[in-house]
């Protein structure tokens, strides 16, 4: 990727006009119009423009008469805290958005249950209907899981049309669960690195279309002055819950080598996001950003022209330095959740929202691990 290619594109958002606070609407000429989309609204993305005001906006688009208008409101923090409610047709939730978001440890307790859901891609009706039916969340989505854990193992982003949706529930979902004493966690994948670092590739074109309404790029509504775009760059790249460990792809053989315990594998991944075209030290790109890396890595499951598959060794090996005894990955697709090297990997990384394959997750309950459904009682794991 061409550093000095981000950094254009990050220096011309930021130079964008700031949006008075009054509610506003702006059409888009018809000629501007690149891409066919179906009707959409898109939002909200919020701004901080002072120490004590935000940006609100969304991107609503009319396919019948091929306009499309931003939609904002400016709001003030109370408390160092934001609240308000959608105001945007469908979209009557609540908001709180806190003013700091903090990066959390990486070391959690042990927990009594867990519920850990592989790649989403933006496919929020699946993930609402396994966490409504699984008494995560009642059906005004809030939390009901009590002092629970939900891990998301990454990759909420691309492909699918509704990734702004699954990132608000999470982010509220994460309030939710610290005030009933529990936890969310969402875990660094491939795909949200992409989203902050350029790489559109598998964006649906509903984005790439607001996006160019903005005359901007997508990762421009995650960047730093984004409440969405800080929420990320908080974020861990490994957890482990007890004595389980959590990844988006895989601890390869390599990275091991560097022998990084899990809050400096998350603080050095905030490092290489945060400042990617400006890094002074580049000697551990290859390794947090690409192919050997948590958020890249298939040797769990596959070969490729770059390595073979992990030995059970190497991943006896991973487990003793990092004081777990299961890890528990999403990334390369498989049919179903399912274990394998007696139990110290499992997979998590079913294609959800996909036909051809039942929506699932696993559940972790009293050290026994299930596969749950959407519309089926809980499978123990063999």
């Amino acid at each position: 990727m061409n550093l000095n290619f981000v950094y254009l594109f990050l220096t011309c958002f930021m130079c964008l006009p700031i949006v008075n606070s009054q509610t506003h609407a702006q059409n888009l000429n018809a000629k501007q119009d690149t891409l066919t989309v179906s009707s959409y609204v898109e939002g909200p993305h919020i701004r901080q423009i002072s120490n004590s005001r935000a940006t609100i906006f969304y991107i609503k688009h009319d396919s019948l008469n091929n306009t499309t208008q931003k939609i904002s409101k400016s709001f003030r923090y109370k408390n160092d805290t934001l609240v308000f409610k959608g105001f945007v047709e469908e979209d009557t939730l609540t908001y709180i958005i806190p003013k700091k978001i903090r990066p959390q440890t990486g070391i959690n307790n042990p927990a009594n249950k867990i519920i850990v859901l592989g790649d989403i891609h933006g496919q929020f009706k699946s993930l609402i209907e396994i966490l409504r039916n699984n008494d995560v969340i009642d059906k005004n989505n809030r939390w009901i899981y009590g002092d629970g854990n939900l891990v998301f193992t990454g990759d909420v982003f691309d492909r699918g049309d509704q990734v702004t949706e699954c990132l608000w529930l999470i982010f509220q979902l994460e309030i939710q669960a610290k005030k009933a004493g529990g936890n969310v966690h969402y875990i660094i994948g491939n795909h949200e690195m992409m989203a902050l670092l350029f790489d559109d590739r598998y964006v649906a074109d509903k984005y790439k279309h607001a996006a160019n309404y903005l005359h901007s790029h997508y990762s421009n509504f995650f960047n730093r002055h984004s409440v969405l775009g800080n929420w990320l760059r908080s974020k861990n790249t490994l957890i482990r819950i007890g004595d389980q460990l959590f990844v988006h792809a895989g601890i390869s053989p390599q990275f091991l080598e560097k022998k990084l315990k899990i809050d400096m594998v998350n603080m050095k991944m905030r490092y290489h996001l945060n400042n990617y075209t400006q890094l002074k030290d580049t000697s551990l790109v290859d390794l947090f950003l690409y192919s050997y890396s948590p958020i890249w890595y298939r040797g769990y499951l596959s070969r490729t022209p770059s390595y073979d598959r992990i030995s059970l060794a190497d991943v006896i090996k991973t487990l003793e330095f990092y004081d777990s005894i299961v890890i528990i990955f999403g990334h390369t697709p498989v049919a179903r959740v399912y274990p394998f090297y007696s139990f110290k990997l499992i997979a998590m990384d079913v294609p959800i929202g996909d036909p051809n394959y039942i929506d699932q997750a696993l559940l972790i309950e009293n050290q026994k691990y299930y596969r749950i459904f959407a519309h089926k009682e809980k499978e123990r794991l063999r």
